[in-house]
């Protein structure tokens, strides 16, 4: 398999010319937000089988001539435990990849266990024992390292043949089908839409509050979404959960 680094407009035009005919595109990830409220692409890994790619879009003016080739309907969208990846292409470019197929969701419904890791599928799949040195590495670090960048590539390189084997076994037992409500919220955006609203409801303690206080929190907590939202700050960093929580709790008059 050819494996690539594309940190240029050239290189990147010479990996969608490769992807274009693919069946099935492998996709992942690497990203920040511990100072943001969104999340911070840092690396965007492809792979079809063939070639597998670190496109950096840190190097990168624009991405969109391999978003045009992800978005191809003709293209199967693998990603596993892909939630935070989609959130990524919903937040900058507005568009979900369609049609999708997620390993971990379909791993549990093959039997191989509740939302299990990457790492411990291919493992137990492919019997590969992957490094997992870099899980908490800073993306926004450049150069990037050998290490990883061969963290990054094997994120993608082991999940079509993944795809394949759940595909067929799926066939086999006639359960095809039954991933596709999931897969359809995955790839709907009312699934990442910010509803300042509903943000009480995430909060840690809200059990211990009734009646007026709920209404309280309700409002404090919608208050910190939307500051949040519009300074692109972490809500922890407005208010943390436990302060808005007090608050509600006491109900101060001023």
């Amino acid at each position: 398999m050819q494996e690539r680094y594309i940190e240029t407009p050239g290189q990147l035009e010479q990996l969608c010319d490769s992807l274009r005919e693919s069946r099935w595109l492998a996709l992942d990830t690497e990203f920040i937000r511990e100072k943001t409220y969104y999340p911070q692409l840092c690396l965007l890994q492809v792979c079809n089988g063939e070639t597998a790619a670190c496109v950096d879009p840190l190097r990168l003016d624009s991405l969109d001539p391999l978003i045009e080739v992800v978005m191809q309907p003709s293209i199967v969208k693998i990603f596993h435990a892909g939630r935070q990846d989609l959130e990524i292409f919903n937040a900058l470019w507005q568009r979900l990849p369609a049609p999708l197929f997620d390993t971990q969701l379909a791993a549990t419904l093959l039997g191989l266990g509740e939302q299990i890791g990457y790492a411990a599928l291919v493992q137990k799949l492919l019997g590969v024992d992957l490094d997992k040195g870099h899980t908490r590495t800073d993306w926004s670090r450049r150069p990037l390292q050998d290490g990883q960048l061969r963290y990054a590539l094997d994120d993608v390189i082991y999940l079509g043949e993944i795809y394949l084997e759940f595909a067929a076994r799926l066939r086999e037992l006639g359960r095809t089908e039954w991933l596709q409500e999931e897969f359809a919220l995955l790839t709907n955006p009312d699934t990442y839409r910010i509803d300042p609203a509903a943000a009480w409801q995430k909060i840690k303690g809200r059990q211990r509050l009734r009646g007026a206080q709920l209404a309280v929190l309700q409002a404090l907590a919608a208050w910190r979404e939307n500051l949040a939202v519009a300074s692109d700050r972490p809500k922890r960093w407005i208010a943390k959960d436990e302060i808005l929580v007090d608050l509600a709790r006491r109900m101060p008059k001023t």
